[in-house]
C-alpha cells in the first residue's frame, strides 16, 4: 500500500512549467478548457461534460472559490479525484485548503489558487511528492472557471504523475 508522507518539506514545492512541456494528458485538457471558453474570457463548470474528461478524470480536482464578508476568499475542495485520494490516503472532498496541516505546501498552494482567482488566468506547475520514501514528480494546471463570465468562481485542477526517482 502506497502511504503519502507529505509535500516536501523544504524549499519551494512548487515550480512553473511552460505550456509546450506539460505532459500530453495535460496539454489536451488546456485545448478542451480553451474550446470551451468559446471565444470568452472563461469557461464555466457547467461547460464541461465528464465523459469528455474521462483520460483524466480521476485526476481532476474543482475547487470552489468563496466569497467571504472581508473580501477575501477562501478555498474548498467540491471534487478531489480518485487519485489525489490515492497518494494524500484520504479523500479530501469539502475540505478548506487553509486547513492543510503542512504549512509551507499550504501558505504556497493557497497563494496560487488566489493569484488564478485575481489574474483569471490558468497556471501551470509541477510539484513533487514523497510515496513510500521516493520522489513522485506531478506536473499540473489550473484552470479559472466561472459561471456569471466576470468573477472566478471555481477553479478546474488537473495534476498528473510524470516521474519517480
Amino acid at each position: 500500500m502506497h502511504m503519502i508522507t507529505r509535500p516536501l518539506p523544504k524549499g519551494r514545492h512548487m515550480m512553473p512549467v511552460a505550456e509546450k512541456d506539460l505532459d500530453p494528458r495535460l496539454q489536451d485538457l488546456l485545448r478542451y478548457w480553451q474550446g470551451k471558453r468559446a471565444g470568452r474570457r472563461y469557461a464555466a463548470r457547467a461547460d464541461f461534460d465528464p465523459l469528455d474528461l474521462k483520460p483524466v478524470l480521476g485526476n481532476i480536482l474543482l475547487v470552489d472559490v468563496v466569497a467571504q464578508d472581508d473580501g477575501s476568499s477562501r478555498f474548498r475542495y467540491r471534487l478531489f479525484g480518485s487519485e489525489f485520494t490515492f497518494y494524500h490516503g484520504r479523500d479530501l472532498t469539502g475540505q478548506w485548503l487553509d486547513d492543510i496541516a503542512n504549512t509551507g505546501f499550504r501558505d504556497e498552494l493557497l497563494a496560487l489558487y488566489r493569484e488564478v482567482v485575481t489574474a483569471g488566468e490558468m497556471r501551470t506547475l509541477s510539484y513533487d511528492y514523497l510515496v513510500d520514501d521516493r520522489r513522485h514528480r506531478f506536473q499540473a494546471v489550473l484552470l479559472p472557471l466561472s459561471a456569471d463570465g466576470r468573477r472566478v468562481d471555481m477553479v478546474l485542477g488537473c495534476g498528473v504523475p510524470v516521474a519517480v526517482y
